[in-house]
């Protein structure tokens, strides 16, 4: 064999080589390139399913929220309904006092008074500037005393009366 026929055997061997770890770079590289694919699919799949738990929990943190404060503004304007009424019905018995039926009027809640305390002998307990409007309404009913609390006593505001049994501590 001549130097010519081993230097070409030298690079058809080389070519073959070259072919050959051409050939293995290009499959690793491939492999490479999938196992990447992969691993950037699994992981965009998991940062998805991250964003939409996250998504979930804000919007239930919202719905939450907004449920809240409209149980909160309903609340308000329940209390707030509430101490209108509360305001006009203690207008309402503020000017009662002055009107003409008022003694009739005491006169029904002291009869009322007698039968739910049980006594035959009662304490009324007014205002001192209810004590005409509570003796005229308490005429002609037997057992029955009148006494005034003192002017700033929070038991009676607008006017009224409180009716005690002698006998037992019902008021």
């Amino acid at each position: 064999m001549g130097l010519e026929t081993i230097i070409s055997l030298i690079n058809e061997e080389t070519e073959e080589e070259i072919a050959r770890i051409r050939q293995k770079a290009e499959d690793e590289c491939t492999e490479i390139q999938k196992t990447a694919r992969e691993r950037a699919d699994r992981e965009c799949g998991r940062i998805l399913l991250e964003g939409e738990r996250k998504a979930l929990r804000e919007e239930r943190k919202v719905l939450l929220q907004a449920e809240y404060d409209e149980m909160k503004a309903l609340r308000d304007a329940r209390w707030q309904g509430i101490r209108e009424v509360f305001v006009t019905a203690e207008e309402e018995l503020a000017t009662l006092s002055s009107s003409p039926g008022y003694p009739e009027i005491l006169r029904t809640l002291i009869i009322e008074g007698r039968e739910i305390v049980g006594g035959e002998e009662i304490v009324l307990l007014c205002r001192s500037a209810d004590t005409k409007a509570v003796e005229s309404a308490a005429e002609g009913l037997e057992g029955v005393t009148i006494r005034s609390l003192p002017p700033h006593d929070p038991q009676i505001r607008s006017g009224g009366v409180i009716v005690i049994s002698k006998d037992t501590p019902i008021r």
